[in-house]
């Protein structure tokens, strides 16, 4: 029996947008964007002294977070949260070259609430990216395959892998990738180019065959069949069935007429 010959493919990645993506078998880069960025900022504060909330809600907009000894702040839609000891996480920042701009407007907002520090420092904790292969993934042979991959279906619907190059993935069925724990781009870059090329190594993409059938037609397949995965059924709307029998997924689609057809055959 001949084995099947994969062939090789160099993987390579690149920060761009991902919508302007378009997947063919001769393209190997595949691009990634960055959704969130968290950072720990650090006060030095003058006297070793802790921050008064109390004096500091009478001179900026400052909102108290329940069972946390901290307040928040928004700036530009990045939100602020001050701890009392200087300690500072800011979260949603989209780009790393914003930082210094987002960095003087911190500054600005805390020299309002008269707080005196002697040293403020910024440092990235943790990069979020999202990035798209455009192909169905089979999770649960990603599970056998990759190394420190849980997949849980009943829990959570996507299989997380910690690579060990860094940082932990989420892998979504539908082939998107979410990113985080990483802290910087380099890390980003080895770690989703060494996942996205496991993911080829391996072939761990579903083959998709999508076609139109009658309500007889799906009556005959549907007994045929090992395991049905989903049903959505909605009244008076297009009746949709995804069915799999390995290694191939088929989506079968009934028109409304079919619908009712398959109904009254039920009845």
């Amino acid at each position: 029996m001949a084995l099947l010959e994969i062939p090789d493919q160099t993987i390579s990645v690149y920060a761009g947008e991902i919508e302007e993506f378009e997947e063919n078998e001769a393209n190997c880069n595949f691009p990634y964007k960055i959704i969130n960025i968290v950072a720990l900022g650090i006060l030095e504060l003058e006297g070793e002294k802790k921050i008064d909330f109390n004096e500091v809600e009478k001179k900026i907009e400052v909102k108290r977070l329940n069972r946390f000894p901290c307040v928040m702040f928004k700036i530009d839609n990045i939100s602020v949260i001050l701890f009392r000891n200087g300690k500072l996480i800011i979260t949603g920042i989209k780009e790393q070259k914003k930082i210094p701009s987002i960095k003087e407007k911190i500054i600005d907002r805390l020299a309002k609430a008269e707080i005196k520090f002697t040293q403020f420092d910024i440092k990235i904790q943790n990069l979020v990216v999202m990035s798209q292969l455009k192909r169905l993934i089979n999770l649960e042979m990603a599970c056998l395959t990759l190394t420190n991959c849980l997949y849980e279906p009943e829990q959570f619907p996507a299989a997380i892998v910690k690579p060990p190059t860094g940082g932990t993935f989420l892998i979504f069925s539908n082939s998107k990738i979410i990113g985080l724990g990483m802290k910087d781009i380099k890390m980003v870059k080895n770690s989703l180019r060494s996942l996205i090329q496991n993911i080829f190594d391996y072939d761990l993409f579903i083959n998709i065959h999508a076609f139109d059938c009658d309500s007889t037609d799906f009556l005959a397949i549907k007994f045929k069949v090992d395991v049905v995965i989903h049903r959505q059924v909605q009244q008076d709307q297009l009746q949709r069935l995804v069915i799999i029998k390995f290694p191939d997924v088929y989506f079968f689609t009934l028109s409304k007429d079919a619908n009712k057809a398959g109904e009254q055959q039920d009845n």
